[in-house]
């Protein structure tokens, strides 16, 4: 008998298999349609699912089209596969916009995504997304009947992530990463500002603030200690009968005292590692601000000695001014500040006067020595403005000589500027300079003759100078302005000689498809200028230019054809 059954239940079960295949095939819509629905019923989604799909080719008719479309979606959603469903609900959407089903697609959507939502410990990335759904759909049915369950829906989402933020910035508190909880914790009030947290979270800012500040290098302590202060007043003021209130003061108080320290020692911090204007900034406001006279004595005193490590740490370029500022500082005191610095640490300012003296007049020439000609020159400038030092032949040499290095060192242009400016100089104070019997008088004299010498070298300096370093365009400009004035008879064949090659080299310079023309221009410059040549040497120079420019037109002739 049991046998029997057995098989009556197989027989069957092939029976239906094969009415479904049979169904699955067949172009009757209406026997298709039928089953479709009936295994919906019967919660045989998976067969369900691929009528359904065959009747979205089979069917006809756009409100018949979305019903399958609509149960194909279904299917998915109910197996469980949210993922699929949403995307099938959104291509129904896209296809019909206004139709019976779309406020149910949009609903399913976000269903969808709160199904796939996962615990608050995990990515949120769902959650987000159901929440968006859900929004869009209250947007545009913003009187369904489900808006009450869409709503209540939002809220659980929205709290899953309220407690994942709370957990992460929790965690980044835990650990001790300080920097990274206030971060967390402040996100978390912005976004949730009457979060039951709100009272924790607010506290926990306060004291991040605060543990941070502790670990923080000396120069950031004073910002990050007012932090603290500014988020436990705050904390303070909202929460008056707060469990965490008084380790909220506790906080307020320790950070204040730790800001009053560091303003005393900041600047000596400072100091010591090298950074004077900070420190500088920083004494002068406790010396603004303190009031009694001991107090201001002992600041004024560090800061003094703040300037004057500054003067002599500082580049060369630099101490002067750098002494200056000691100077004026110290003079700028009061009487019973300067009197206390005078018998406290007597033997600095001494030591600060003679090296301001010292700099004065030994600056320019260190500067020198050094190879900084640029801040040489200004340093004698000053040097040589200043009536309490006497300007000696030494002073006028060295000048000179910083002039020409510089010179050197520059384009043609500025180097001729230069070098005039030398020539200038000297014509101003050669009088003095042969009146005196210094060992600099021979020394300057050779110096002027090697700056004539290499004035003469101009006009042909401004032309050869871009030719060698291949700035033919340069060259080129600055030949033709040359042949525009009156010039020697051999600078002038110089320079044509020089304008005619360079413009060759320009021409060999460009592309293929520029040569020729830039050859056709400087058989033109040859033309132009070769009656200026007269010299018989010179003439046979410029006759092989010729030769060079007529070969390259032939060549690039032929090519151009």
């Amino acid at each position: 008998m049991r046998n029997l059954v057995i098989i009556a239940s197989f027989i069957l079960m092939l029976s239906c298999k094969s009415t479904y295949e049979e169904t699955l095939k067949s172009r009757d819509v209406e026997k298709k349609e039928e089953l479709a629905f009936k295994l919906y019923e019967k919660e045989d989604f998976f067969k369900a699912s691929d009528l359904f799909k065959s009747l979205i080719q089979d069917v006809t008719g756009g409100t018949e089209i979305e019903k399958m479309f609509f149960f194909y979606a279904m299917c998915d959603y109910k197996m469980g596969d949210y993922g699929l469903a949403a995307y099938e609900f959104e291509r129904l959407i896209q296809k019909f916009p206004r139709g019976k089903y779309t406020e149910e697609s949009q609903f399913l959507i976000g269903m969808s995504n709160f199904e796939k939502a996962p615990p608050s410990y995990l990515d949120q990335d769902y959650t987000k997304r159901a929440i968006e759904s859900f929004q869009l759909f209250l947007d545009k049915y913003p009187n369904s009947k489900r808006k009450a369950e869409v709503n209540e829906k939002v809220d659980v989402l929205t709290q899953r992530i309220e407690v994942k933020m709370y957990d992460q910035a929790i965690l980044y508190y835990k650990m001790g990463e300080y920097k990274s909880s206030v971060v967390a914790l402040e996100g978390l009030l912005n976004e949730f500002p009457d979060s039951d947290y709100a009272e924790e979270v607010g506290f926990k800012i306060a004291d991040s603030h605060f543990e941070l500040a502790k670990q923080s290098i000396e120069s950031k302590q004073i910002e990050r200690f007012k932090k603290a202060v500014k988020a436990s007043t705050k904390f303070n003021k909202k929460y008056q009968e707060s469990k965490f209130l008084d380790r909220s003061n506790l906080i307020a108080k320790k950070s204040l005292e730790e800001v009053e320290r560091l303003k005393r020692e900041l600047p000596d911090y400072y100091h010591k590692t090298g950074k004077y204007d900070k420190s500088i900034d920083l004494y002068e406001t406790l010396l603004r601000r303190t009031s009694k006279e001991a107090e201001k004595q002992k600041i004024a005193t560090k800061l003094f000695k703040v300037y004057h490590t500054k003067a002599q740490k500082g580049f060369t370029q630099d101490k002067v001014e750098n002494y200056e500022n000691l100077m004026t500082y110290y003079n700028a005191l009061s009487e019973s500040n300067r009197s206390f610095i005078n018998s406290t640490i007597s033997k600095e300012l001494a030591s600060s006067k003679m090296g301001y003296q010292q700099y004065k007049s030994s600056a320019a020439y260190q500067l020198y020595k050094e190879g900084k000609y640029f801040f040489a020159i200004a340093q004698y400038k000053v040097l040589m403005k200043d009536t309490s030092i006497k300007v000696t032949p030494k002073d006028w040499y060295f000048y000179m000589m910083a002039n020409y290095r510089y010179a050197n060192s520059q384009e043609a242009q500025i180097k001729k500027n230069s070098l005039d400016s030398i020539k200038e100089f000297h014509s101003i104070i050669a009088d003095k300079i042969s009146e005196s019997s210094s060992s600099y008088t021979g020394k300057t004299a050779k110096l002027i003759k090697k700056v004539d010498a290499e004035l003469t070298a101009y006009p042909i300096l401004l032309v050869k100078e871009p030719y060698k370093n291949g700035k033919y365009k340069i060259g080129i400009s600055r030949a033709q302005k040359l042949l525009r004035i009156k010039l020697s008879e051999k600078d002038e064949e110089e320079i044509v000689y020089l304008l005619i090659s360079t413009s060759i080299k320009h021409a060999l310079k460009g592309k293929k498809f520029e040569r020729f023309s830039r050859f056709e221009y400087a058989k033109n410059v040859y033309e132009q200028y070769k009656p200026r040549v007269k010299t018989i040497e010179n003439i046979e120079r410029l006759k092989k230019l010729e030769e060079k420019i007529n070969k390259a037109l032939l060549k690039y002739q032929i090519n151009e054809e």
